[in-house]
């Protein structure tokens, strides 16, 4: 039994000469003269156990602190889950070359939703340092049942007041954006970028007692740039900020501007692995001309995210 303890030390006493090997063979030394001293009082045995569990965790240790000063981002993948809230949106729309209609609040007047929760995601590719290409997916619907207490015209179409109506407005927003990093090292990153903000928008409205039903749906590419900002306060916990804006009048079929701003913290588990939770604030404000119809939106909500991060 004493043969097999010592064969179990000078094992684990064996580190190979890597940063901190001299202090692990210095420490195992120190162990193994302590068990002898130990042996003659009858504690051998569970010494040996405690030293083998000690030398682990101390391995352990040293093997997550060189792991933390290279970890891998050239390719993320982040997914999670994102409650919007607070949702305020007022919306028209108009038959074209037709008198304007009714200005419509999407909660008061339809009794529409001000809260939704879905799926979001978001990766980011790295060719080098300053160089990186991000994408983004995300789908919201956001739905209302309402007597309505006034008339309301919607694509010509008038609804009586008292009259039981259906809504739906519903937002597929993919981004795709090129990052250029003006600044970058392993506690701070700085740079702006430029893209996409391809948006497919549905709102309509119903009333199933008259059989009447009057949508639009237009997809309309925005294009966008802005800011972002990393900073790491450990190798495995950062804080990261995003904003991005439009503004555009382009041959009067797409009017407007918007407002995306993203704040958040991440902290590392693993290597490959990494949980965080963000802030997001979104607003909008078109006018989308469609072949027959206009559809005016001025929405914004706040958004909460918390996900889970792979990194490669």
């Amino acid at each position: 039994m004493s043969k097999g303890g010592w064969v179990v030390l000078t094992t684990i006493g064996a580190t190979p000469k890597t940063a901190g090997g001299d202090e692990m063979r210095n420490c195992s030394s120190f162990l193994v003269q302590s068990a002898q001293a130990m042996k003659r009082n009858g504690l051998h045995n569970v010494l040996i156990a405690a030293v083998a569990a000690i030398m682990l965790l101390l391995a352990g240790a040293l093997g997550a602190y060189a792991e933390e000063e290279s970890l891998p981002d050239r390719f993320m993948l982040r997914l999670g889950g994102y409650h919007a809230r607070n949702a305020d949106t007022i919306m028209r729309l108009d038959a074209n070359n037709l008198p304007v209609g009714t200005y419509i609040d999407f909660h008061e007047t339809l009794g529409g939703d001000t809260t939704t929760t879905v799926v979001r995601a978001d990766a980011l590719y790295r060719f080098n340092d300053h160089h990186a290409l991000g994408f983004s997916w995300y789908d919201l619907k956001f739905t209302g049942v309402r007597s309505l207490s006034k008339d309301i015209v919607w694509n010509d179409q008038t609804y009586t007041a008292s009259t039981v109506v259906d809504s739906k407005i519903k937002f597929d927003i993919y981004k795709l954006n090129y990052q250029y990093s003006v600044y970058h090292n392993e506690k701070v990153e700085l740079g702006a970028l430029i893209g996409f903000h391809v948006m497919r928008v549905f709102a309509g409205i119903s009333a199933s007692g008259i059989n009447e039903a009057q949508s639009q749906a237009i997809t309309a590419p925005l294009p966008v740039w802005g800011l972002f900002a990393d900073y790491n306060f450990t190798p495995r916990f950062s804080v990261y900020y995003n904003y991005q804006v439009f503004f555009i009048d382009y041959q009067d079929k797409v009017r407007g501007g918007m407002q995306d701003m993203l704040f958040g913290l991440e902290y590392r588990l693993f290597r490959h692995l990494s949980l965080g939770a963000a802030y997001n604030r979104f607003n909008l404000n078109l006018e989308l001309k469609g072949d027959k119809s206009t559809l005016n939106l001025d929405t914004g909500w706040n958004g909460g995210m918390v996900y889970a991060a792979a990194y490669f």
